[in-house]
Order: C-alpha cells, then sequence, then structure tokens
C-alpha cells in the first residue's frame, strides 16, 4: 500500500522519516484494537496566570547547534552560528492569545478560507483531512477549544502565525533562534539534548506505542496547557513536546519560494517508534499553507541594546 503525497505531507510535519508503505505493517495495524475513541480536546489546569505574554532575552553570541551524534542527520550537521540577542516568548502562542488577534482584525485562518486541515483523532490509525477543521475546531465538527484557551492554537499554517507576529509587533524565530532557545543557550551535546520524555515525563509526547496504545503518564492526550511542564535553563515554556512551533526560515534556504518552512520542537503526537523527534537539533518541515492539529508557534523580536540590557539578563 502506497501513501498519497497529502499523508506523506502530513507524516513530514509529524516529525517521522520512517516508511509506513509496507503492507504488513499496515495489515498488522488495522486488525490492533487502537486507543480509545472520543477523547475531547482540552482540560487541565493552566499556571498562565502569570506568564501570559511574558519574553525572556536570549544572550547573543556564538553557539554550537545541530542534530546529536547518533541521531545524525544530514540536514542538520552541528555547526557555529553567531545571534545577536533577542526576545523569544516564555510559552506557546495561545488560543486566548490568538483570539484577540482574530477579534481585533477579522483574520481569517488558512484552514478555513480553504475548508479544513490535517487532523488526528484518538482511535484513528493515521492522519486524515477533516473539512471545516480549524483553530476553533481542532479536531473537526463538533469539537471546541472552550477547555482548551490556554492551550496553543493549532490548526494554524506559517502564513497564519506570521500574520499574528506582525500584528503583535514580533516576529517568528529563526530556526537558530529557536535551537538556541530550546537548548536552555547551552551548546549541542548537553544532556538536555538527550532527555528522552517519552520515558522521563519531561514534555508532553506520545507515551507508548502509536497507533496502539498512548498510556497518558503525562495525563494528556493531545495539548497541554502552556506551561504545565517544567521549563528549560532559560525559563521556557514546552520548547520540546506539546506542538511543533513554526520558525521563520525556509527548508532549503536555496528555495527562494520559501514553500517548505521549518517546525521544530516536536508534538504531543510524537511517539518512539513514529517520530522520535523530540531533539533541539531535529529539522521538522511543511508546507507554509498548510495547517496541523499538533502545529502551532510563539514568537520573537530583537533585542533593544539601550533599553533591553538596563534590566538582568536571564
Amino acid at each position: 500500500m502506497q501513501l498519497g503525497p497529502a499523508i506523506r505531507i502530513a507524516l513530514a510535519v509529524a516529525g517521522t522519516v520512517v516508511a509506513l508503505g509496507a503492507t504488513g505493517y499496515w495489515m498488522e495495524r488495522q486488525s490492533t484494537p487502537l486507543h480509545e475513541p472520543g477523547i475531547p480536546w482540552g482540560g487541565g489546569e493552566s499556571p498562565l496566570a502569570t506568564l501570559e505574554g511574558e519574553m525572556v532575552l536570549v544572550r547573543g553570541g556564538t553557539y554550537r547547534i545541530g542534530d546529536e551524534s547518533g541521531h545524525a542527520s544530514g540536514d542538520a550537521p552541528i555547526r557555529e552560528v553567531s545571534l545577536r540577542p533577542f526576545y523569544i516568548d516564555r510559552h506557546e502562542v495561545t488560543n486566548r492569545q490568538y483570539a484577540r488577534f482574530v477579534a481585533a482584525t477579522g483574520y481569517v485562518t488558512t484552514a478555513e478560507r480553504q475548508g479544513g486541515g490535517w487532523v488526528y483523532r484518538s482511535g484513528s490509525s493515521d492522519w486524515e483531512y477533516v473539512g471545516r477543521a480549524h483553530w476553533r475546531q481542532p479536531l473537526g465538527p463538533g469539537s471546541t477549544i472552550e477547555a482548551a484557551l490556554d492551550h496553543p492554537v493549532v490548526l494554524v499554517s506559517w502564513d497564519d502565525a506570521l500574520a499574528y507576529a506582525e500584528w503583535a509587533g514580533r516576529r517568528l524565530p529563526s530556526e537558530a533562534e529557536w535551537e538556541v532557545a530550546a537548548r536552555g543557550a547551552v551548546s549541542a551535546g548537553s544532556a538536555a539534548a538527550h532527555r528522552n520524555p517519552a520515558e522521563d515525563g519531561s514534555a508532553n509526547v506520545w507515551q507508548g506505542q502509536w497507533p496502539r496504545k498512548n498510556d497518558l503518564k503525562d495525563d494528556f492526550f493531545y495539548t497541554a496547557p502552556a506551561g504545565s511542564f517544567a521549563p528549560n535553563e532559560l525559563d521556557l515554556y514546552d520548547m520540546i513536546g506539546n506542538v511543533w512551533e513554526w520558525t521563520a526560515d525556509p527548508y532549503e534556504p536555496a528555495d527562494p519560494s520559501g514553500e517548505l518552512r521549518v517546525a521544530r520542537g516536536a508534538s504531543w503526537f510524537c511517539s518512539p517508534n513514529y517520530c522520535g523527534a523530540y531533539r533541539p537539533g531535529f529539522r521538522g518541515k511543511s508546507p507554509a499553507s498548510h495547517a496541523f492539529n499538533n502545529v502551532g508557534f510563539r514568537c520573537a523580536r530583537d533585542a533593544d541594546p539601550a533599553r533591553d540590557f538596563q534590566q538582568p539578563v536571564i
């Protein structure tokens, strides 16, 4: 059984590099009971009362980034980058924040204009394109974000993320900025880079064998409220897990069209057997116009030395 181009795009965003076209695998998968269907979107108590809208100042300097040895990726070699100081959101942009943007501007997202988006639902054996799925209905018609206002917004394309960032007076982080922030400003090869959240519960990822069982040891099947897990060394939340995060950069620097954009950090869908992309150096990718219910974003902005360095640098 061969996967069509659209399904392959969805799997690329989910972070997998594993071919799933083997007939035997599909037959085994279809004959095995899957996780109970019908799990609702949202839930959990939010710690955001003192966090919303905060940004963290990251020092400028030269940093070593890239995919770690043992997980070497041809498109993410270990390398040095020099960065100016910048601010980055302490947490992912939430539904509550995105709703304010939509209310203020009347913005209509890509999924709403296109009539649907890519969705994974509990009990399913794979991703599917669902009509009328969009950021307010992350599982499609009948679902809501009423219990997920402080969860990260999803089903937003790269274009939707950019529109919010510009409205907020911010921008999307470059992938180098994102990776430095995700590492806690520690170079590639640090202990944190080799943490496995599927085992230690340090981030919201799929725990168990996809798609048969999500053990839910972290209490969340889909997204978790922003800030539910311990922050990294820079006091940034959910840099790994919860949702993939769009960055500003095209996946192929030589492609001026920017059709494929880089996403980082993996998501609630990422399992050891199907993704395993919860490493700071792993590069995910997707067409800029596609929207998925495991992809969101956070914002960044340039630091102003004359003003910002009067404040403590974390």
